[in-house]
């Protein structure tokens, strides 16, 4: 009786999976315990999904006080990610804050005893095993906290991680000294001349004026792409050009550098007047907060053709 209730059980996984290959996307809202606690994911995946064809990962790193629901929203992934095979999981923080060492929080219960890199490897051996997927193509990306997870991860999995593109981010003081790559890695970076959260000219931000301390001041955009383009062995060769202006009520201008690295690839959108947003998307907060989205791209479009670029 096991063995014929086991034979029934694969013959109806088998025709399950044929179905979902012939479907649409699907998503599966899951959980997996860690440490003693449960944590929750959203996995997308792409039409004609087959366990029998390892896909690539993009991790889409939600910001501070968000979660899965509202980054799918957000970043728009899905639709370029099934365009060229890509599966998309979305995890969720604990009290939505991205826990990391030297990395302070706006967030008034964010638990440092929370293992978060610990979380991210083992949903990366979750997502092996249960859904086969390519464990050498994981990528990382996240608007502010998120961003800055996706940067913390490209040191903290640097084995595992094979490309990054933050947004809106950059790397406390406190951590700095100690932050590096164990190999050559792609990095698409994303930030604004006037965010007034992470800031392109470093500091702490306003909303962290009663957090002012060395774990909230943020290196400038300028000293982190030179940590880059140093841990990448770059040159002083690069070439930038202005990206097609869109919208022009936007009042932005979005210039595209691109690193000569040895064949790492290297590239950083600079976006003149652009704030701390998601560019391409809405405005998910009043300007007075977050300040101006860039509309002259979207940012999921050069993430994931970033990504391609190196897989």
């Amino acid at each position: 009786m096991n063995t014929f209730r086991y034979s029934l059980f694969s013959l109806s996984l088998f025709f399950a999976l044929q179905l979902q290959a012939q479907s649409d996307a699907v998503d599966l809202a899951k959980k997996i315990t860690v440490d003693g606690l449960e944590r929750e994911y959203l996995i997308h995946l792409p039409p004609g999904y087959t366990p029998n064809n390892p896909l690539p990962v993009i991790f889409a790193l939600h910001g501070g006080g968000g979660n899965y629901e509202n980054t799918v929203a957000l970043y728009n992934l899905n639709v370029p990610a099934d365009q060229h095979n890509f599966i998309v999981v979305y995890p969720n923080a604990l009290n939505k804050s991205w826990s990391m060492k030297g990395v302070g929080s706006l967030v008034k219960e964010n638990r440092q005893d929370i293992d978060d890199v610990k979380f991210i490897s083992t949903l990366m051996d979750t997502l092996v095993t249960y859904y086969h997927a390519d464990a050498s193509s994981f990528f990382c990306t996240g608007l502010s906290r998120g961003g800055i997870f996706s940067l913390f991860l490209a040191d903290k999995l640097s084995s595992r991680i094979k490309a990054i593109a933050p947004v809106c981010a950059s790397i406390p003081q406190s951590i700095i000294d100690d932050y590096s790559f164990r190999h050559p890695t792609p990095v698409l970076l994303i930030n604004g001349t006037e965010d007034p959260l992470i800031p392109f000219e470093g500091g702490h931000g306003p909303g962290r004026a009663s957090k002012q301390n060395e774990e909230n001041h943020f290196i400038p955009t300028h000293e982190l792409v030179h940590k880059i383009k140093t841990l990448n062995h770059c040159s002083e060769l690069s070439v930038a050009h202005h990206m097609s202006n869109r919208e022009e009520p936007d009042l932005c201008t979005a210039v595209k550098t691109s690193y000569d690295c040895s064949g790492t690839p290297f590239i950083f959108i600079k976006i003149v007047n652009g704030g701390h947003t998601w560019p391409g998307g809405r405005q998910y907060l009043p300007k007075a907060i977050i300040g101006n989205v860039c509309n002259d791209f979207k940012a999921e479009e050069e993430i994931v053709n970033f990504f391609i670029s190196v897989k």
